[in-house]
C-alpha cells in the first residue's frame, strides 16, 4: 500500500505488486518527472514496467500507459506565496487508483488549495502542466479530475470556468466553492461566543444545549463528543461539542485577521533576511492574499465580502417554536459581526502566544456592545464590500452551477463527529446546477458510511469509491467522446445513478430518488434516510440550500411583520420596538437574490 524508491530499475524486488493491464500481468513500477512549471512544483507519474531510456521523452516506453490521464487536485486553506510541498505518495501525486488502472497522474503544488487559494492562478497552472504533458507523452484521450475538499472545490469551480481542464471530475469531501463557504462559517465564532457567555451566566441557558446550538449554526452537533480544552474552552458546556468547533474553529481568524497567520511564515521569512518592516506590513487575508483580483484601500487593505446586516440568526428554530421571541431577540441584539480588516488586531491567545488572555472566538476582532441585551444598544454588524462581491464573482470564484461534465460527487458520511466537510455541500452543488441550467444530470452523488467513534470523533473508511466511478466515467467518456457538452447525458451509463454505500462497501441503496426529500418536497429516499443532511446558520436564518448570499436585499421590519416571516410567532409591542432596534436596516429578503451579484 506505498511506493518504495527502485534503485535499480533492472532490478526489481520479487515481492513487488503485479497488476493486470490490458490483459497483461506486469509489475506495479511507475517512472516519476518532476520539476517546476508557473514556479510551483509539478510530477507526472506514468506506469514504466518495461527496460528504457530516460534520454529524451522519444526513448520513453509508454505501452502500459491506457492513454489517459488523471489531474490529481488537493485541499486546504492556504494564505500566503510559497512553493507548497510535492506529496509522492499514493493518495496524491502518486494515486494509486488512478496508475493502477493505466492512468497517467499529473500533479502540480499550484493546483493544492493548501499551497494557494487563487483558483484562476490554479486553473493557468494546470493548463500549462498538461500543455507540458501533451508535449512529452502525447495527447490524452481525456483528462480526468481527482481531489477531495478544496480540490473537490478547484474541480468545480475551474470545471465552469474552463472546458479545456478536465473532461470529467471526482470531487470528494467537496464544497461548491470557498468564498459562499467563508459566508457560514465566519457565524461559528460569534455565535459561539454568544452561546459560551450565556451558558455561563445561567447554566439552565438554552445554549447549553448543545442541540439548540444547532437550531441556530445549521452544522450538526453532539452532546457526548470530547475535543481537546483549547477548542472546547472552558465555558461550553462538556461534554459535547458542534461542527463550527471541531470542524472550523480558527479558521475566521486565519482567512479574515490581516495581522495573523502561521507561525512558520515569519520564520521563513526571518530565515531568508526579510526586513522586519516588510514583513509587519503583510496583510494575511484571503483576499489581500490574492492581490490581482480585490480591490485594495489606500492603506493597502483588501476589505472583504463578508456581510452579516439583516441576518436574523435563527429564524427557522423561532418560527418552529423551538427558541421564544426573546431568547431569538437577544441572540440577535448581542451577536455583532467581525470588525473591518484595517481595524483588526493579533488578538488573544492561542492567536497571539504572548497573551495570557485565552480567547478561543478572536473576541476582540468582533463588533461587540456590552448593553446589547434587553433592549439596549445592539452590537453593530459587518458591512461586506460589494466590489470585493464583485471581483469575486467577476473572477470565476463562485460556483454558480454552470458545469456541464460528468460528475461524480463522492463523501464519505462523517457529519455525527463534526468534520468540516459536512453532507449538504454537495446538494448544494446541485442546487446551483439546477438553477443555472434547470438539471443536474451530468452530476451524480455518492456517499459512504464509516466506522465513527462519536466520542472522540475519529473514523476509520475502509471502502474507497474513487476507482469503481473512475471505471463508469471510463465508460461515460469514451461514448461521449467527441460529442458536445449538451449531448453528454445521453451518453449517461446505466451505473452512473444516485447512490450510498455501507460501510462494508456493499450497496445500501442505488436509484434516482436516492436524495429524495432534500431538494425537493418528496418523501425521504433511501440515502436521505440512512444520512440525514445538516444545514448552515444562513439557511437557518431563512436562506435556501444554494448558500450563495454575500449580501441580501432588506426589507423593513414592519413589512416582515405582516408578510408572514415570522409565521405564527407574536411579538408584543416592546419586542417590536427591540427587532426595530436590532435591525433598524431592515432583515433579510432572500427571496431577492445576492444583492453582491453584478
Amino acid at each position: 500500500n506505498r511506493f518504495l524508491l527502485l534503485v535499480d530499475p533492472a532490478d526489481v524486488p520479487g515481492d513487488v505488486e503485479q497488476i493486470t493491464i490490458n490483459g497483461q500481468t506486469i509489475n506495479f513500477v511507475v517512472r516519476v518527472e518532476r520539476g517546476t512549471i508557473n514556479r510551483f512544483l509539478y510530477s507526472i507519474a506514468m506506469l514504466a514496467p518495461y527496460p528504457e531510456s530516460l534520454q529524451s521523452p522519444r526513448t520513453l516506453n509508454k505501452t502500459a500507459w491506457n492513454n489517459k490521464l488523471v489531474y490529481k487536485f488537493e485541499g486546504g486553506i492556504g494564505i500566503g506565496h510559497f512553493q507548497g510541498f510535492l506529496s509522492l505518495n499514493a493518495d496524491e501525486a502518486l494515486h494509486y487508483a488512478s496508475l493502477k488502472r493505466g492512468y497517467a497522474v499529473a500533479y502540480s503544488t499550484g493546483s493544492v488549495t493548501n499551497t494557494q487559494y487563487n483558483l484562476k492562478l490554479a486553473e493557468e497552472t494546470a493548463l500549462m502542466v498538461k500543455a507540458h504533458f501533451k508535449s512529452v507523452y502525447g495527447v490524452p484521450k481525456y483528462t480526468v479530475g481527482i481531489g477531495g475538499s478544496g480540490g473537490g472545490i478547484a474541480q468545480y469551480v475551474i470545471g465552469q470556468n474552463n472546458k479545456h481542464v478536465i473532461d470529467a471530475a471526482i470531487p470528494q469531501a467537496s464544497y461548491p466553492d470557498m468564498i459562499t463557504q467563508t459566508i457560514y462559517v465566519a457565524d461559528c465564532e460569534p455565535l459561539e461566543r454568544y452561546f459560551d457567555f450565556e451558558y455561563t451566566l445561567d447554566h439552565t441557558s438554552t445554549w447549553g444545549s448543545w442541540l439548540n446550538r444547532g437550531l441556530v449554526e445549521g452544522l450538526a452537533t453532539s452532546p457526548i463528543a470530547f475535543v481537546d480544552p483549547w477548542s472546547l474552552s472552558p465555558y461550553a458546556p462538556a461534554p459535547g461539542s458542534s461542527g463550527c468547533i471541531k470542524g472550523w474553529r480558527g479558521t475566521a481568524p486565519s482567512v479574515l485577521n490581516p495581522a495573523w497567520t502561521d507561525e512558520r511564515y515569519y520564520e521563513a521569512l526571518a530565515f531568508y533576511r526579510y526586513p522586519p518592516e516588510v514583513i509587519a506590513s503583510i496583510k494575511w487575508t484571503h483576499w489581500n492574499d490574492l492581490a490581482n483580483i480585490y480591490p485594495q484601500d489606500e492603506n493597502g487593505y483588501a476589505p472583504n465580502t463578508w456581510d452579516n446586516v439583516g441576518v436574523q440568526y435563527g429564524l427557522r428554530a423561532l418560527v418552529s417554536g423551538a427558541i421564544t421571541p426573546h431568547e431569538f431577540l437577544d441572540l440577535n441584539a448581542c451577536v455583532g459581526g467581525w470588525k473591518q480588516p484595517q481595524d483588526m488586531v493579533l488578538g488573544d491567545y492561542p492567536w497571539n502566544p504572548n497573551s495570557t488572555t485565552f480567547d478561543p472566538w478572536d473576541q476582540l476582532n468582533m463588533n461587540l456592545s456590552l448593553g446589547c441585551k434587553s433592549g439596549g444598544p445592539p452590537a453593530p454588524r459587518t458591512q461586506g464590500s460589494i466590489e470585493a462581491m464583485h471581483a469575486a464573482y467577476n473572477s470565476g470564484h463562485v460556483f454558480e452551477g454552470d458545469l456541464d461534465i460528468p460528475v461524480f460527487d463522492i463523501r464519505y458520511y462523517l457529519d455525527p463527529i463534526l468534520d468540516m466537510h459536512h453532507s449538504m455541500a454537495s446538494f448544494t452543488s446541485r442546487a446551483r446546477m439546477l438553477a443555472a441550467k434547470g438539471n443536474a444530470e451530468n452530476q451524480v452523488i455518492w456517499f459512504a458510511a464509516c466506522d465513527l467513534d462519536l466520542v472522540y470523533l475519529n473514523k476509520t473508511c475502509s471502502f474507497d469509491p474513487t476507482g469503481q466511478t473512475l471505471d463508469i466515467l471510463d465508460d461515460w467518456l469514451i461514448r461521449a467522446r467527441g460529442k458536445s457538452a449538451a449531448q453528454v447525458i445521453k451518453f449517461k451509463p446505466a451505473a452512473a445513478v444516485d447512490a450510498c454505500y455501507n460501510k462494508d462497501g456493499s450497496l445500501l441503496y442505488a436509484g434516482a430518488d436516492a436524495w429524495d426529500g432534500i431538494l425537493n418536497k418528496k418523501p425521504k429516499g433511501p440515502c436521505a434516510s440512512a444520512f440525514p443532511v445538516f444545514s448552515t446558520s444562513r439557511v437557518q436564518a431563512g436562506g435556501t440550500i444554494l448558500d450563495n448570499i454575500f449580501k441580501c436585499a432588506l426589507k423593513p421590519v414592519e413589512t416582515a411583520l405582516s408578510d408572514g416571516t415570522y409565521g405564527t410567532i407574536e411579538f408584543n409591542d416592546e419586542q417590536k420596538l427591540q427587532l426595530k432596534n436590532i435591525f433598524s436596516d431592515g432583515v433579510c429578503d432572500y427571496s431577492k437574490g445576492d444583492v453582491g451579484k453584478p
